[in-house]
């Protein structure tokens, strides 16, 4: 099989490194080619990752999905939705078969959350200078509102995967903070409460702050609340494209696609 990546950053060869693994070619197509990305996709491909700056992503799905691509987007699937409900109309007329980024839906300790539970408190946070330790992080697209940043959409796997196990949300307060320096102009902090059709409460905070790395849950459990922190490894990302592989082979939507992923955002944004 043979794919195209568009965006050479840390994702994006993270992503080749794996599909290499799993025996498919790629060919990264970075932006500072873009100008150039026609002819590169008259070479044709089984499928595309789009691993570019948020603000891109709908501009480089739109791309892929006129030479008819499945496309696999990752998070989020956009900061702004210009050219949204064109793309998805796109997408629905060729019957391609799309998927954003869901890496932590594969994560043991997601997995094994109980979508009965009454209660659920999710939390991430790191520091955001750690978080790109190799380049100025004023630069980067998380420090700045017209890239498409801020700690709210980066962090989107988080509610991300409270919407994967429990469903569809009833109503969603969250309050965003700026309160350093440590981005230019987007939020370093966000906390808010989720009300699911399920029943299920859950409250979130998210931040650009803690002076370690911090993904867990607190979750009810028997009367009490346990915590469970979630392990990152990289078998969660080779297990996520393994599974977008299969879906575009069998030619079977699978999880969250365009649609999907869009539904939470437009809830959420």
């Amino acid at each position: 099989m043979k794919a195209v990546i568009i965006g050479g950053g840390s994702i994006g060869q993270r992503h080749a490194g794996n599909l290499k693994g799993l025996g498919v070619n790629t060919r990264i197509v970075d932006i500072d080619e873009i100008e150039t990305i026609d002819s590169i996709l008259n070479n044709g491909f089984d499928f595309g990752l789009v691993c570019s700056p948020n603000l891109y992503h709908i501009e480089h799905c739109t791309k892929l999905a006129e030479y008819n691509i499945p496309t696999f987007c990752e998070k989020p699937f956009y900061s702004d939705v210009d050219g949204v409900a064109s793309l998805l109309k796109t997408v629905e007329e060729k019957k391609l078969i799309t998927m954003v980024a869901a890496n932590l839906r594969f994560a043991d300790e997601v997995k094994s959350i109980d979508s009965t539970a009454s209660y659920i408190n999710v939390h991430f946070g790191y520091d955001l200078k750690k978080w790109r330790p190799d380049s100025d992080h004023l630069l980067s697209y998380s420090a700045n509102k017209a890239l498409g940043g801020g700690i709210l959409l980066d962090a989107i796997h988080e509610l991300d995967y409270l919407y994967f196990k429990f469903g569809k949300i009833q109503d969603i307060f969250y309050n965003k903070s700026k309160l350093t320096n440590i981005t230019n102009d987007t939020e370093d902090l966000v906390v808010g409460r989720i009300y699911f059709e399920s029943g299920t409460i859950a409250d979130f905070s998210l931040n650009y702050l803690s002076e370690d790395y911090q993904r867990y849950y607190d979750i009810l459990e028997d009367g009490v609340l346990k915590r469970k922190n979630i392990n990152i490894s990289n078998q969660m990302y080779i297990d996520e494209m393994t599974y977008f592989i299969d879906c575009v082979v069998s030619n079977t939507q699978g999880m969250n696609s365009f649609n999907e992923a869009n539904t939470l955002l437009t809830t959420i944004i």
